[in-house]
């Protein structure tokens, strides 16, 4: 066998991930208005704010193990979610492997679930989950059980539904009489609570602190089958047809054939149970749920594995047709479905660019920029105004809360840039509460696409 024969496997790694990174680096989007901003913002300016390393709404391992490059600029946080999506299909490819799988079908099935292709160039945190996910699912189907439940304890840091993750394996630990290895889930609790002893005199601070407790009606509830029915639009319809088969031969093999059980847990438990669960939070309007589909991208390599178990499905019922016939196919379908005029497919070309809120917010950062009220301290929850103009949330004043309007009054030259979205649905503020109760000038007032309006308000 030739050098590069031994070594092929590498080299098609190295160009997926230049291929990908070129890709990632191209595109303009953020992904996200406003989550995708705001943990940019809060891993980036983390060392400045040291605050923000125990903080459960700027996930304290996702500013931890982000920050580092995040820090560096916009840039880097794209570099960190390439990075854990691309180790995310890394894992599912070993996983293939294990499973005798071909291998690289679980890149293929990863990237062209475009929503986990696209969320690369964001600053959200699902990537990272789906990173812990898939390793943490890796290593205990190899036995590694020891590292698996190290990883899922500080999973909760990384996104609260980490807690979702750990009831299922808890429930398979128990049927696969692991009980020796249950104390290994507990390390990051301990961890940060001893941590919290020392910054909130709080062991259990990371309770006590959750944000995301309660009820709050602006977050809203919905359909029952809501996250369900929004699968294909997030994987394209030709994978998520592939899913739904795979569930099939899943209930299949489990009724008739016999499931292992590291299969039925991790892989078919875990996927089914975690999108039960939002899909119950949205029902009853819990935990801030909000609906929001991205949630489900945490499954992605779990996605590609059952939509595999789809295709070996396809395969043994259409025995009449060649199998590489029927897989070339499935790829044809797979790479053109994205680009396709469907309303299931990805969204071109505004998944590549800003959206026109974003345009408008751009341009309101540039008026700000071009008035000299750059240094100023600048109150808004519309965070690409201060991600376009380099501000930092808390720090010296740069950036405030608009929430914290309810608590104090502003100081005399200080900016209010009010929005007629994120001001009014995430921090509470009408233009009538600031207009009504603090003394102040209105310098400009831009109106965007839709009636999307923001307003720079001077207080006098």
């Amino acid at each position: 066998m030739s050098w590069f024969g031994k070594n092929k496997d590498l080299y098609i790694w190295i160009a997926i991930i230049l291929v990908d990174l070129i890709l990632v680096f191209i595109n303009q989007s953020t992904h996200d208005n406003g989550d995708s901003i705001l943990h940019y913002l809060q891993a980036h300016q983390a060392f400045n704010t040291p605050e923000l390393f125990v903080e459960m709404w700027a996930k304290p391992v996702f500013v931890l193990l982000a920050s580092p490059l995040a820090s560096l600029g916009w840039w880097g946080m794209k570099l960190f979610n390439s990075i854990c999506v691309i180790g995310s299909a890394f894992f599912t490819y070993k996983l293939f492997k294990h499973y005798n799988f071909e291998k690289w079908w679980a890149v293929f099935l990863c990237f062209f679930a475009y929503s986990f292709f696209l969320i690369q160039s964001s600053g959200l945190t699902e990537p990272l989950f789906a990173l812990f996910l898939i390793a943490i699912i890796y290593y205990e189907i190899n036995d590694q059980t020891k590292l698996a439940l190290v990883l899922l304890s500080f999973l909760p840091f990384v996104r609260a539904e980490g807690w979702i993750v750990a009831v299922i394996i808890v429930t398979y630990l128990f049927a696969a009489k692991k009980f020796k290895f249950l104390p290994y889930l507990l390390l990051g609790t301990v961890l940060y609570g001893v941590i919290g002893l020392f910054v909130f005199q709080d062991f259990l601070w990371m309770f006590n602190q959750n944000p995301y407790n309660g009820i709050e009606s602006k977050y809203g509830s919905g359909d029952a089958f809501h996250y369900f029915v929004q699968i294909p639009y997030l994987i394209g319809l030709p994978i998520c047809i592939l899913f739904i088969l795979g569930i099939a031969n899943g209930v299949y093999s489990f009724f008739i054939k016999g499931m292992d059980k590291k299969e039925f847990y991790l892989i078919y438990g875990i996927t089914l149970g975690y999108i039960v669960a939002h899909s119950i939070f949205w029902y009853y309007g819990l935990f801030h749920s909000f609906g929001l589909n991205r949630v489900l991208l945490v499954l992605v390599p779990l996605f590609a594995f059952i939509a595999y178990r789809g295709i070996e499905l396809l395969i043994s019922q259409l025995h009449f047709i060649k199998p590489i016939y029927l897989k070339s196919f499935l790829v044809l379908v797979i790479v053109i479905f994205p680009f396709t005029n469907n309303k299931m497919a990805m969204p071109l070309p505004q998944s590549f660019q800003l959206n026109d809120n974003q345009k408008h917010l751009k341009s309101v950062a540039n008026w700000i920029e071009s008035n000299n009220y750059t240094e100023r301290s600048l109150y808004s929850n519309a965070y690409f105004i201060p991600f376009c103009l380099d501000k930092r949330i808390g720090y010296n004043n740069e950036l405030i809360e608009m929430k914290d309007l309810f608590k104090s009054k502003p100081k005399k030259g200080s900016l209010i840039a009010w929005d007629s979205y994120f001001s009014v649905t995430d921090s509470e503020v009408s233009k009538a509460y600031i207009e009504s109760n603090f003394d102040v000038t209105v310098l400009q007032t831009l109106v965007g696409k839709e009636d999307y309006t923001v307003i720079v308000y001077e207080v006098n």
